[in-house]
């Protein structure tokens, strides 16, 4: 199960792992970055990955490719 809630600025996506194994995972989205973040209990504390969208566009891609290396144009 995933969610989408549109802000003037941003954009946030959060899925929820079906099984409760996981704690859910945001993407926050805008014009000049993502931020992808998930609660640390252990640290009390978010951890985070900020990344360019070309980089996100990379990892979408790549989960519709077989293995090898690849330029994005």
């Amino acid at each position: 199960m995933f969610t989408v809630e549109h802000d003037t600025d941003f954009t946030i996506v959060i899925t929820l792992d079906q099984t409760a194994s996981f704690a859910d995972v945001e993407v926050i989205l805008d014009a000049d970055d993502i931020v992808i973040r998930q609660f640390n209990e252990d640290m009390d504390a978010y951890d985070l990955i900020t990344l360019s969208h070309q980089q996100f566009n990379d990892i979408m891609s790549a989960m519709q490719s077989p293995e090898g290396a690849y330029y994005a144009k």
